[in-house]
């Protein structure tokens, strides 16, 4: 008897507040658990994984609890326990991505389809999108708007600044070959049985998964391949 295929869940992950909207649709095994999830739209965002961040679903939070979190009135749920099928069931609903506490980058995530995966293909994988996130430390929403005026307007008092800091940075940048070449390396496979057309699943286990200071080397690598050099943006 043959195996029942895993099932993928297709999302659509935005940043609803920059116009024009940056974007990304990803189909991602349904079995993923938040932490490779998160890990997943770190690169395919274009982030750094410099800072803390969160999931919301279904009016919980999930993350990696912190012993002063009952200071502040916070119940986090722990993450590495949570898994995506199991959590967010219905097409159309949708979820938030919460990176970066002081930019507050909020990313909306809507469950699109959910599909048999497709025999031999590999996952996750980023199917389309649009735009480059911004940089790290850009200071959110409003930070955003005011470094891409200055470093479009050479006459601009911060543009050399700007320049020094960064480099060249281009908005409409979506480079989706590379974001899937580096999924792959950060999402092995396990091994398949000979002859058996499965699908190329990211193995289960945080163990045989690519290790957090890995992940952080092959992030690093997506940022050098858009010559983003990984320094901080001190604001006064």
């Amino acid at each position: 008897m043959e195996k029942t295929r895993p099932t993928i869940h297709q999302l659509k992950v935005s940043l609803p507040e920059i116009d024009p909207l940056i974007w990304r649709r990803i189909e991602v095994p349904s079995q993923m658990s938040l932490p490779q999830l998160h890990r997943t739209l770190q690169i395919v965002m274009g982030w750094e994984n410099y800072h803390l961040h969160e999931f919301r679903i279904a009016g919980k939070a999930y993350g990696q609890p912190d012993p002063e979190d009952h200071h502040f009135g916070r119940d986090v749920l722990d993450e590495r326990r949570a898994r995506l099928g199991r959590l967010v069931t219905a097409v159309g609903s949708s979820f938030e991505y919460i990176y970066d506490f002081g930019d507050n980058w909020r990313h909306d995530i809507v469950l699109e389809s959910i599909s048999l995966a497709t025999p031999r293909k590999r996952y996750p994988v980023c199917v389309a999108g649009a735009r480059s996130a911004p940089p790290e430390d850009v200071g959110g929403t409003g930070g955003y708007q005011r470094y891409l005026e200055a470093l479009f307007d050479p006459r601009h008092e911060d543009h050399q600044s700007l320049l020094a800091w960064r480099g060249r940075f281009d908005p409409e940048y979506f480079p989706i070959a590379g974001m899937n070449k580096i999924l792959r390396q950060a999402f092995p496979v396990r091994s398949q049985p000979a002859g058996k057309p499965a699908a190329s699943l990211p193995q289960e286990s945080s163990a045989a998964a690519t290790s957090e200071e890995n992940f952080d080397s092959i992030v690093r690598s997506l940022v050098r391949s858009r010559r983003l050099p990984p320094q901080k943006l001190i604001r006064g």
